[in-house]
């Protein structure tokens, strides 16, 4: 018999333990996860096939401390240190538990890290170590179906900020984001700053230029929103969880973060210095002060007012 320390990822409270054979399988081990939270509403309506399990340790075969664990419930260790021991997925069924945790586990650790579906959606895509779920927004679910009709974007829904269901393209949104995401190295990081007066467009620019992307099947992360977008090139995500600052293979210069009024210099588990960063903010923010420091040097962009018959 094997005790085994499990967490729920995502969920606040401490680890428990399940009690299973050596000789039974990863099915069994799903299905005591399940039963030991019978009265956890998290996981009351989910099969217990659904459940992701992941060995609770880092690729060099360091296990989660459990007191790291209680650290990262509390906000003391930002969610993201979470996914770094999320890199063994447990994803065959009729895999035995003795194949896959050793005789001896150190003392207060935790072993297994559990994704839980969410209800009544699909199982949450665990990809580079991050946990994403398909986009239910009625917004940015429909992203890739927009379509421009003149200089005119049109949206099945109505675009947060101002309330319409659709977005004029003006000439200067055009231009200034031809500019703004040209990178003709594309094995360096592109900075931009897109700003101007309050209420000259800025907010509704972002959109255009998520939908520029989107439309040439780019990786974008819109990091402004909670729980950011992800559009990984040819599905819209909500990303419950960033993944590993260190893991190269999602941050990386072909990947645009889009940042609206917050200092991305400051936003936590966004390694800023591998990805390519678009931020739109007004002159006075403080955010853009940092932001122009780094390097490579930023493009600046200024939004100029709306000419006579264009419309916000």
């Amino acid at each position: 018999m094997v005790k085994l320390f499990c967490a729920i990822v995502g969920v606040a409270g401490s680890a428990f333990e399940v009690d299973i054979d050596d000789a039974e399988s990863v099915s069994a081990l799903k299905k005591s996860i399940k039963a030991e939270n019978s009265d956890d509403p998290t996981l009351k309506n989910v099969a217990a096939k659904n459940l992701q399990l992941f060995l609770a340790k880092t690729e060099d075969g360091a296990w989660l401390k459990s007191k790291d664990l209680l650290r990262i419930r509390k906000g003391e260790i930002p969610n993201e240190v979470e996914s770094r021991y999320m890199n063994e997925e447990l994803e065959d069924p009729t895999d035995k538990i003795c194949s896959k945790f050793p005789s001896t586990i150190p003392d207060g650790t935790i072993h297994v890290l559990v994704v839980v579906p969410e209800q009544g959606t699909s199982a949450p895509l665990v990809s580079d170590g991050g946990v994403f779920d398909r986009c239910s927004d009625p917004f940015f679910s429909k992203f890739q179906t927009v379509y421009q009709v003149g200089d005119w974007l049109e949206f099945s829904s109505l675009l947060p900020l101002t309330r319409r269901q659709k977005l004029y393209i003006r000439s200067s949104y055009r231009v200034i984001a031809d500019q703004a995401l040209l990178n003709p190295d594309g094995n360096m990081v592109k900075y931009a700053v897109v700003t101007g007066t309050p209420g000259v467009g800025k907010s509704v620019f972002v959109y255009y230029v998520m939908w520029r992307l989107i439309k040439d099947k780019k990786r974008v992360l819109f990091i402004t929103r909670q729980p950011p977008i992800y559009f990984d090139g040819s599905t819209i995500h909500e990303c419950k969880q960033l993944p590993y600052s260190g893991n190269q293979q999602f941050w990386s210069p072909d990947l645009w973060c889009l940042v609206d009024s917050v200092d991305p210099t400051n936003v936590v588990g966004m390694p800023i210095e591998r990805c390519s960063v678009l931020l739109a903010s007004t002159p006075r923010r403080d955010c853009i002060g940092e932001f122009k420091k780094l390097a490579p040097t930023p493009d600046v962009f200024y939004m100029p007012l709306s000419c006579v018959g264009e419309s916000i």
